[in-house]
Order: structure tokens, then C-alpha cells, then sequence
């Protein structure tokens, strides 16, 4: 069985579909701590208003997914009527499951970007216009198989780690990994974070590189400069950056992150831009 199958056995979703229809007004979606929430635009425009301020505007057909059920408003211009189907993403273990950990708070697909999406959408939008017996529940179950190819989209395009996955599924990897993600700026060391996975140092190290593919060392530097890249395009100074990061000084900082990205922090700021 592939990774990508695996994990997903192991993780398992399931889709409720709670709208599918012609909308014109105006529906507000707040956080619950247990769920996602699917927007599927077969006609747009259709606006989604986050608490930040920032809009999001699907104009053509698109899958709009916020995988841990973030708050948002979703409006439709006055004078313009859109497509949709919205449903309810349940997660095992809900919103702790690794899968919500990995995804982004927002996803935007554009339908037509998906290889291999038209058989999919076909049954999935004749269903849910039908009126025949068990429409619902292989409405449900298309929405889920939905799902399943747009993560693997993100997986084939390189935007989500499926090594990163499967070290939040394992009972151990998953502390020292939080503890990273979480507290970038303390000073981890080795040991420091095979005692918070509740293992040797040397079997942690071991099972570390099997499992993520690199030793803990380098995974560290590479979410602090990933972090640090983030911070940098967000208008941060190198100084304040580097102090969240880890670093001792903004020139340790700026070594690390010319040497791993290519660019020094101050280019890599200018060119986002």
C-alpha cells in the first residue's frame, strides 16, 4: 500500500453535506473545535470574508476547504446568485488529527487545476441533484474522495510532507515534533528532545532519521528558517526574527538562512514584497 493510503486509513474523514443549491445571501461559519468545513463553487462569485480582513473571491468553479474549521463569513455580491455545495468535515479525533495539522488554514483549488477531477465531480453534482435512494450517503462518500485527490494534488506538488504526517501519527516523534513546531526558540538539543518523546537518545535519534528522513538536528533548522521565512515576509526585522527563531544573534541567523535558502533574510524579505 502507498503512504498516501496508509495514512489516510489510519486518519480517516468523513464529509456531511449540509447545503447543495443556488445561494444569493449571506452565512456566517464559526470555529467549533471539532470540524472542518468544504465549500464546493460550481458557479461563483463567491466571496469569503476571514477575521484577518483578507477576502477571498472564486469567480470560476472551485474548492474552497478550511481543514480545521476556521471562522469565516461567506457572501455572495448583491445581484449575482452561485452555485454551491457546502459540507462538514469530521475527523477522527477531531481537529488533533494529524491531517489538520499539516494542511493550511485555507485551501483554494480551482477545479480545473485537478488532473483527473471530471469523473469525480460528474457523479458528485448528478448525485446531489437527484432524488434517488442513498443520494446522500454517496454524496457523503464522493466528498470525501473529493478530498482525497486534492491532498494528493499537494502531495505530487510538493506542498505538503507526508514525512512530517506520519511523525505527528507516531506516539512519540509526535511530542518532540509539537515541541519544535510549538517553542522554535528554545534551545533544543538532542537529548532535550528525545526526553520529551520519552526515549534514549540514541533510539530517538534512530527512529527520527527512519521515520522524517533527517536527523532531529537538521529538521530543527529547517522549520526555524521555514518559520523565519514566514516572519520575514510578514515585515518582522532579522533581529526579532531571530530571537523567534532560536537564534542567538540576528548574523547566526542570517548565516543559517543564506546558507539553506540561497538568499540572505533582507533579499528573501524584498522579493515577497
Amino acid at each position: 500500500m502507498d503512504k498516501l493510503s496508509f495514512l489516510f486509513g489510519r486518519h480517516a474523514f468523513n464529509a456531511r453535506v449540509f447545503f447543495n443549491g443556488q445561494f444569493c445571501d449571506v452565512n456566517q461559519f464559526h470555529a467549533n473545535g471539532r470540524s472542518g468545513h468544504l465549500h464546493l463553487v460550481r458557479q461563483g462569485p463567491v466571496e469569503f470574508m476571514h477575521e484577518d480582513g483578507s477576502i477571498l473571491r472564486a469567480d470560476q468553479p472551485a474548492l474552497v476547504f478550511y481543514p480545521r474549521g476556521s471562522s469565516h463569513r461567506l457572501q455572495v455580491p448583491a445581484g449575482h446568485m452561485a452555485s454551491l455545495l457546502c459540507a462538514d468535515i469530521a475527523f477522527e479525533s477531531e481537529l488533533d488529527n494529524p491531517l489538520t495539522r499539516v494542511l493550511p488554514d485555507c485551501m483554494h483549488v480551482p477545479l480545473a487545476e485537478i488532473a483527473g477531477l471530471g469523473p469525480t465531480l460528474e457523479l458528485l453534482f448528478g448525485e446531489a441533484g437527484g432524488q434517488h435512494p442513498g443520494r446522500e450517503l454517496i454524496v457523503d462518500r464522493l466528498c470525501d474522495v473529493l478530498l482525497v485527490q486534492v491532498v494528493r494534488r499537494e502531495f505530487e506538488s510538493g506542498r505538503l510532507a507526508l514525512d512530517l504526517l506520519e511523525g505527528l501519527s507516531d506516539r512519540n516523534l509526535s511530542l518532540a515534533l509539537a515541541a519544535m513546531h510549538e517553542r522554535p526558540e528554545e534551545a533544543w538539543t538532542v537529548q532535550s528532545l528525545a526526553r520529551v518523546a520519552c526515549m534514549s537518545r540514541a533510539a530517538f535519534t534512530e527512529h527520527f532519521r527512519e521515520v522524517m528522513g533527517v536527523p532531529p538536528g537538521e529538521y530543527l533548522t529547517r522549520w526555524r528558517i521555514t518559520l523565519g521565512g514566514r516572519l520575514l515576509r510578514q515585515g518582522l526585522p532579522v533581529k526579532q526574527v531571530s530571537l523567534r527563531t532560536g537564534y542567538t544573534s540576528p548574523s547566526t541567523f542570517t548565516r543559517a538562512f543564506s546558507a539553506l535558502m540561497g538568499v540572505s533574510p533582507r533579499d528573501w524579505a524584498r522579493r515577497g514584497a
